[in-house]
């Protein structure tokens, strides 16, 4: 799901640091809470954005450390504008379609897009365990353990979350 907007999250990640390859991937792991990116995506698109002169690289001793160039910055400004402008549409959208649904749901929603245009992850504190959640479902569910007994601990888990309000 992330890796599609790796390039985005790498260039905005050295927005105001130097890093080198091993430590943008460190940061990427710590501002996502989970998703970690390959040495083997992260350094081709190090490469590439070095030959679109988006960063610029400095060597540290052994190290290389990468950091945005201005037109870096220029190129980083103009998809966040473009990212503002559709996140205000799906708010409208959202907000029209708010008149005819649950108002909770409505919220969440809301919710999810202002963090998205602030820049930041909806649910960050909650990735780990929810891949986690995602991942056992799926071996449980592929291994063809038995779905009834699935399904029971599912509702009690439903349940409890419910009992949290």
């Amino acid at each position: 799901m992330m890796a599609g907007y790796l390039r985005l999250i790498v260039m905005k990640t050295l927005h105001n640091k130097k890093l080198s390859g091993y430590g943008l991937i460190k940061q990427i792991e710590r501002d996502t809470g989970t998703w970690k990116p390959s040495f083997g995506s992260i350094y081709p698109l190090l490469e590439k954005l070095l030959k679109e002169k988006l960063v610029e690289v400095e060597a540290q001793g052994r190290k290389k450390l990468y950091f945005l160039t201005k037109e870096g910055r220029k190129h980083l400004a103009i998809i966040d504008k473009s990212k503002n402008s559709l996140v205000d549409k799906l708010i409208a959208t959202w907000s029209a379609f708010g008149k005819i649904t649950d108002r909770r749901e409505m919220n969440f929603m809301l919710e999810i897009f202002n963090s998205l245009k602030k820049g930041q992850l909806p649910f960050k504190e909650l990735n780990p365990e929810l891949n986690e959640f995602r991942a056992t479902i799926f071996e449980l569910y592929s291994t063809g353990k038995d779905r009834k007994k699935i399904k029971a601990v599912l509702r009690g888990t439903i349940k409890r979350l419910k009992a949290v309000r």
